[in-house]
């Protein structure tokens, strides 16, 4: 019997360490999550300290610079 009380005692206590480490790690990465979305937040300032704002329409920021037209075609040849 008392074999059984030392083994549910070592029990509990493992399982209030397990309980510990699986927090403190959420709590870590909980941490490290909202510094990721503060530092996303942040408005981009340049050298002089003054705001950058897009004001282009998303369509507008996701076009194509070049487009599928330009260029040329250039024939090569390998040697090796």
């Amino acid at each position: 019997m008392i074999i059984l009380k030392f083994i549910l005692i070592v029990f509990l206590v493992a399982a209030v360490l397990v309980g510990i480490m699986v927090f403190s790690v959420f709590r870590k990465v909980n941490d490290a999550r909202k510094q990721f979305q503060d530092m996303n937040r942040q408005q981009p300032h340049n050298v002089n300290g003054q705001g950058v704002t897009d004001t282009r329409s998303p369509e507008e920021a996701n076009r194509k610079i070049i487009a599928d037209d330009e260029g040329e075609y250039v024939e090569y040849e390998e040697t090796d």
